[in-house]
Parts: C-alpha cells; sequence; structure tokens
C-alpha cells in the first residue's frame, strides 16, 4: 500500500512540477485507517509546502494519522518554517518517503529530527520518483541546469526549409509532448536566429491551458527583434549577450521589459559555462531547450548536454532544405543510452549523455 499512496503523492508533485524554482516540487497526502483524507502540493517558491497544504486540508483528522511524501521533509528555516516541525506539532504518527533530499540543509537531517520525536519513518525507494528529481539533484550537486534539448527533424535529415524558413514538421501527438515538456520545465532556452525566423511564443498549451514560462534567448550583438512574441507570451524573457553590446539597443530592449546578461564569449560563441553558472543562480533545476541543431551540437560539445530528444517525421524537405547537423554530428554516437518510442506517426529518439 505504501508504493500506492506514494504515486498519489507523485501524481501531486508533478502538477507543481515547473512552478516551484528554486524549490523542489513536492506532493503529500494524509492517511488514516487506509483511506486518502487529503492531498497536497507545493504550488510555487514561498508558497506553503506540500505537508502544510496537505495537513491543512485534513484538519484534526491528521492526528495519528501517516503521511506520505515524494521527497524527505525539510528541516530547515527558509522562506517557510520547517515542515518537520508541523508533522511534530499535527501528531502525525507515520512519515514513508520515496527520496533523500540532497540538499545538505535536509539531507538525512529532516528524518532523525522526526524519529527524534518518536515518530515512525520509513523510506520506500522508487524508480518514478528518483527520475522526477534528477534535474533537481544535479542543480545541487553542480549549481547548474539540468539540460534537455528537443529537435523535430525530416526522413532526410532537415529542420526547416530553404534559409531556415519555418516547415511544419512535427504531428499532433508530438506537439502534445513538447507542450507537456514546456510545462514541466523551469526555463526555456532559444536563440534569436530561431526568434527571427519562427517567431515562437514557447507558452505551455495543454488541456485547455496557455502558461507562460521564463525563457532565455541566445544573443550575441542584440538583433532580438521588437515585433517579437516572446515580449507578450514569456513569463520573463532574458537575454544572454555578448560583453559589448550596442547601448543603444541593450536600453532600448530594457525599456521593453526585457533583462540583459552579458558574458564572455569563445570560439564557439557565448560561453556556456557562464550562461549555465547564471542560469543556476536563477534557480533552473530542468533547462529546455528548443532551438536549431547547430546550438545543441554547440551544448553537447562543450559538455552541458544531459538529454536530447530527436523527432523524425515521415517527410522529406529536399536538398536545399536547412541540415540539422554538421555532416558527422559525432556527438551523437557518444550518447551513453538511446530509445525509441513512437509519438503517433512521428518516431522519437531519446538520447542521453
Amino acid at each position: 500500500m505504501d508504493e500506492i499512496y506514494l504515486k498519489r503523492a507523485l501524481e501531486a508533485a508533478e502538477i507543481g512540477r515547473g512552478f516551484c524554482g528554486p524549490n523542489p516540487s513536492v506532493g503529500a497526502v494524509v492517511v488514516n485507517n487506509s483511506s486518502i483524507i487529503s492531498v497536497g502540493y507545493h504550488k510555487g517558491a514561498g508558497a506553503p509546502h506540500a505537508e502544510v497544504e496537505a495537513l491543512n486540508v485534513a484538519g484534526e483528522k491528521a492526528r495519528g494519522s501517516s503521511i506520505y511524501v515524494t521527497l524527505e521533509p525539510c528541516c530547515h528555516q527558509g522562506k517557510t518554517p520547517p515542515c518537520t516541525d508541523l508533522l511534530i506539532n499535527r501528531g502525525i504518527s507515520r512519515v514513508v518517503y520515496a527520496y533523500v533530499d540532497p540538499n545538505p540543509a535536509v539531507s538525512g537531517k529532516g528524518v532523525r529530527q522526526l524519529q527524534a520525536s518518536n515518530i515512525l519513518v520509513d523510506r520506500v525507494e522508487m524508480e518514478e520518483v528518483t527520475t522526477f528529481y534528477e534535474a533537481y539533484a544535479h542543480w545541487i550537486s553542480n549549481e547548474e541546469p539540468f539540460v534537455t534539448a528537443k529537435l523535430a527533424l525530416s526522413l532526410d535529415g532537415k529542420t526547416a526549409g530553404e534559409g531556415g524558413s519555418r516547415k511544419r514538421i512535427s504531428g499532433e501527438s508530438m506537439s502534445e509532448f513538447t507542450h507537456l515538456n514546456r510545462r514541466r520545465t523551469d526555463a526555456i532556452l532559444t536563440t534569436v536566429r530561431t526568434v527571427t525566423l519562427d517567431n515562437p511564443s514557447l507558452d505551455a498549451r495543454a488541456r485547455g491551458e496557455r502558461i507562460p514560462k521564463s525563457v532565455y534567448v541566445l544573443d550575441t550583438h542584440l538583433h532580438f527583434p521588437e515585433g517579437a512574441l516572446l515580449l507578450k507570451t514569456s513569463k520573463k524573457l532574458t537575454l544572454f549577450c555578448g560583453p559589448n553590446p550596442s547601448r543603444a539597443r541593450e536600453e532600448k530592449l530594457r525599456s521593453l521589459g526585457v533583462m540583459i546578461v552579458k558574458v564572455g564569449e569563445t570560439e564557439a560563441g557565448l560561453d556556456w559555462k557562464e550562461v549555465m553558472i547564471f542560469l543556476g543562480k536563477e534557480g533552473v533545476h530542468d533547462l529546455f531547450v528548443e532551438a536549431g541543431g547547430k546550438c545543441i551540437e554547440s551544448l553537447a560539445k562543450a559538455g552541458f548536454l544531459h538529454r536530447a530528444y530527436l523527432s523524425v517525421s515521415p517527410k522529406w524537405l529536399g536538398e536545399r532544405s536547412t541540415t540539422a547537423f554538421n555532416s558527422s554530428a559525432a556527438f551523437l554516437e557518444k550518447a551513453s543510452s538511446i530509445e525509441w518510442m513512437m509519438k503517433g506517426r512521428d518516431a522519437l529518439c531519446e538520447l542521453r549523455w
């Protein structure tokens, strides 16, 4: 039964995923006499944690109950009080959690505090929960985001029409997959070339929702178009540029509400390391990259790409169309794992490094 309740807690945590950074998304379920009496999840940084949400709904029924939590309860004062204190004060008799918090301020300490108050604590490890916290664990260890890139290709390895003109390649199932990933990510990264050619909105559109996300754009010389949809559709818009941009362009874009971040340059372009350090400090655990093949290849060569979704559609765009990668694309062969799946009529390849 423990796994059943933890899966319900994970379902709740999924609702908050992509909205909690720099905090992890957490789900909690209060159970009394084998019945679920409340469910809670963390809705955003500074908002009550999942345990608080669940206990508030449970009320007095929480006393003597068990609580199932996807992540070890916190025991330190942040923007909100420690959850361990609340669990003790509300008379919870048993805590079951699935994942040890890798944050040194919490790891193991939350469990010991609960046990010191005679609360029974059990850990039930679950593969799906471990996967859920993959990006968070990476961020804690490296202070940089876990990076996933997505790219749609035709059968002849093309990503766009002649000169980079936009072409609809993927089918509806793959489009739904893309929007789900946008919803679940902390932020989206793209390039000014993609913005100029495609004018994307990069919001998450699914189940009748239209959710704005934080968007970061690589734009060395601040050529960002002033009529871009992202000025209206993004939650927050940030441009990474070189160290010496045009002052006039910088002032103009700032006046439009855009944040400008200057980073160094390398032979390959903007310094990926500086970009990742900044994103890590912003609290971005999970970064979703939607850009062209050259950007994705550059990420991989720099060692900052952890996963890529390459969808292949039954279309043939022709030799004048835009090729995804350079002729070798050797970085693809270095993937540590490759899995194929179907998304409607499209074949989706997941690669990991």
